[in-house]
C-alpha cells in the first residue's frame, strides 16, 4: 500500500509549490566515463521498471543533484554497503554543470506545501515508479520544466535532487548552451567518508590456504 494518491489532472496543480534555480547555480550528475552527462531516460506509463520521474516517449527525464555526494549516493550506494571498490569508482565521472539561464519553474516536492496534494514522503522512497511517473507527467503537462525531490539514500533530509524534463535521448537540456566541467570522482570521496562508506582497492594478491 502506498500512502499518496494518483496524480491530479494538469489543471488542478497549478498552484502546486515552485522554486526558481538562479543562473549560474552548479548541479551535478554521476555517469559512466564513456559517456556524456545530458542524457534524457524516457519510460512507458504502464512499464514496470524505469526511473522514478521519467516521462513517456517522445519526452524524457535527466537526473541531477544539487550537491555533488547526492550523485554518488544516488548511483553507487542504493544498498547498504559501508565499502565501495575503487576500481568501480574508476568507471565514473563526475560533471558539474552551471545552469546558463534561471530555470523555472520548477515543482519544488519536499515543502509542506505539497502536502495540500495528498503528498507524502513516500514519493522519495517508494518502487512504485508507475504512481510516482503518473505525478511527473501530470506536473510537466501543467508547465513545469523539472521537478526537487529527496535523495532516497540520504538519510539527513537535508540534500535535494533535481529531475530536468524534455526530449527523450542525448541532448543540452532546453536548447541552452551548457558548459559542463567532467572530472574524477576522487574530490567527493572524503565526503563518503563522512557517510561511512569506504573507497578501498581491490587486492591483487588475496592470501591462500592450503588445504591439509
Amino acid at each position: 500500500m502506498v500512502d499518496f494518491p494518483p496524480a491530479p489532472p494538469p489543471e488542478a496543480l497549478a498552484s502546486f509549490p515552485s522554486r526558481t534555480l538562479s543562473a549560474g547555480r552548479s548541479i551535478f550528475r554521476l555517469h559512466h566515463r564513456e559517456l556524456g552527462p545530458f542524457w534524457f531516460a524516457s519510460t512507458e506509463a504502464e512499464a514496470l521498471g524505469g526511473n522514478r520521474f521519467d516521462l513517456s516517449s517522445p519526452d524524457g527525464a535527466s537526473y541531477w543533484a544539487l550537491q555533488p555526494v547526492v550523485a554518488l549516493l544516488e548511483t553507487l550506494v542504493r544498498r547498504p554497503v559501508q565499502t565501495i571498490p575503487a576500481e568501480l569508482l574508476d568507471r565514473f565521472a563526475l560533471t558539474e554543470a552551471s545552469i546558463p539561464q534561471d530555470l523555472r519553474p520548477i515543482a519544488n516536492i519536499p515543502v509542506k506545501a505539497a502536502r495540500r496534494f495528498g503528498l507524502t514522503a513516500e514519493i522519495h522512497t517508494t518502487d512504485n515508479r508507475q504512481l510516482t511517473r503518473g505525478w511527473a507527467r501530470s506536473l510537466a503537462s501543467a508547465g513545469f520544466r523539472a521537478v526537487i525531490a529527496l535523495p532516497r539514500h540520504d538519510v539527513t533530509g537535508r540534500h535535494r535532487t533535481l529531475t530536468l524534463w524534455g526530449p527523450k535521448g542525448e541532448h543540452p537540456p532546453y536548447g541552452w548552451e551548457w558548459k559542463p566541467t567532467t572530472g574524477s570522482v576522487g574530490s567527493v570521496v572524503e565526503d563518503l567518508a563522512r557517510w561511512g562508506i569506504r573507497v578501498v582497492p581491490v587486492p591483487f594478491e588475496v592470501p591462500t590456504i592450503r588445504p591439509k
